[in-house]
């Protein structure tokens, strides 16, 4: 079910956010803690956010660190760069 109201954003620091309502946020099954990936469309009118889920984090996190180890040598190098 898509859900389509309007939404404005408002400063929060040196940024700017958009506030995720409690009922939307049920919907979702997130909270506080919960990843996001934005997208923004190619004609930069559209903005989504797909929810992350703990798999996905963990499967990022394990190639990250597999692809650190195999590379390690030209990490070193590149430190003194």
């Amino acid at each position: 079910m898509a859900a389509n109201n309007t939404k404005h954003i408002f400063k929060n620091g040196n940024s700017y956010a958009i506030r995720i309502s409690k009922e939307d946020r049920k919907q979702l099954g997130i909270d506080e803690s919960a990843d996001l990936i934005k997208t923004i469309s190619p004609d930069n009118k559209t903005i989504s956010f797909t929810v992350v889920t703990p798999n996905e984090n963990q499967e990022v996190d394990d190639f990250a660190k597999k692809f650190m180890a195999e590379h390690k040598k030209a990490f070193e190098v590149l430190k003194d760069m």
